[in-house]
Parts: C-alpha cells; sequence; structure tokens
C-alpha cells in the first residue's frame, strides 16, 4: 500500500474484529480496529506509531486479505506525483484539462469502473459465497456508472433480506465508498 492510500476492512477483517475468527496478534489487531476507511496509510502511521512499525503491519494485513485499498479513493503513487510547473498549471485549451472532479477536498482521481465491479465481486463473494453468483453476474454485465449505481441500490436492499442486519451492515460499510463516489460529479 502507498502512504497516500486508504485501507478499509475486508470481510475477513470484520469478521476478525467482531469475533476473533483468525485469532491475530493482539498488536495486529489493534492496527486492524484502527483501519476506519477515511485514514491514509501514512496518518495511521503517524497516529499509531507508539504500536511500531504500521506499515508493516498493514502491508501484512493487506497480504492476509484482512484489510485491502478503498476504491472509492484511488491514488496515484507517491513517486508518481510530479510537481507541476507554474506556467502550465492554467492551460488556456479546453483539451489540456485533467480528469478529475474538483471537490472540496481536492482533485477526485477518475472513477474506475472495472475496478469497481471487482471491488463489489469481492466483498459480495465474502459476505455470501457462492450464493452471490447472480447479482455479480448484474454487476459484470454493467456497462456505466449510472447501471452500476442500479444495481448497488439493489445490492443494498438485497443484503438486508439474505444476510443477519450485522452481516449486511459490514458488507454495505464496505460498498458505501462504492455508491458515495458514483454520485459525484463526472469530470
Amino acid at each position: 500500500m502507498y502512504p497516500n492510500q486508504v485501507p478499509i476492512k475486508t470481510p475477513k477483517g470484520l469478521q476478525e474484529v467482531g469475533s476473533r475468527t483468525y485469532k491475530l496478534p493482539s498488536a495486529m489487531r489493534r492496527i486492524l480496529i484502527m483501519v476506519n476507511g477515511h485514514s491514509t496509510v501514512a496518518e495511521l502511521s503517524e497516529n499509531l506509531m507508539r504500536f511500531g512499525e504500521i506499515e508493516s503491519i498493514l502491508m501484512h494485513l493487506e497480504a492476509e486479505g484482512f484489510i485491502a485499498p478503498n476504491p472509492a479513493s484511488n491514488p496515484l503513487p507517491e513517486t508518481s506525483r510530479r510537481p507541476i510547473p507554474e506556467t502550465s498549471r492554467r492551460p488556456t485549451d479546453i483539451s489540456q484539462q485533467p480528469t478529475v472532479a474538483s471537490s472540496p477536498l481536492g482533485p477526485q482521481p477518475k472513477f474506475n469502473l472495472e475496478k469497481a465491479k471487482g471491488f463489489i465481486r469481492f466483498v459480495l463473494l465474502g459476505a455470501m459465497g457462492p450464493t452471490a453468483e447472480h447479482r455479480i453476474n448484474r454487476i459484470e454485465a454493467t456497462t456505466t456508472p449510472e447501471e452500476l449505481r442500479v444495481e448497488l441500490d439493489a445490492i443494498h436492499d438485497m443484503l438486508h433480506e439474505v444476510l443477519s442486519k450485522k452481516e449486511a451492515q459490514q458488507a454495505w460499510r464496505q460498498l458505501a465508498p462504492i455508491m458515495v463516489s458514483l454520485h459525484m460529479p463526472s469530470p
């Protein structure tokens, strides 16, 4: 994970937090609990430095499937960010405009439909297992963010019908950032 990525708990991570199913060492479990879906790796490292080498713990949690990068925050690696020369900051030709939406939080990356569909597949399989196949096929068939938004609305309703209240809430907590990013203005 890059320092500017925002990690979120996977269904496996939520299960560990809720029931200690995988019996993580206490230091790793504490870090897993602190992953909130809003703080970047750098922010978590800064805030939790008393617990040791946070970035390596987060890398281990990711490798073991307890956390994953939040698909709604798709930052570039730090090494690929270069300062923009002052003379080229305000292009006069509209074709030179960047392909990001503006927001009060700064530039937002362009929505990646395929990445979002892959993450939804990951969450549904983790929450529902093979019974999610029909819904996953519907997600895979979407070709626009609008179609995906309709399917996510249907998934939200369906989760509460097929899962326990707690499981449905955990699954939707992971899918909600995608829905939020679908409601952002297009570039």
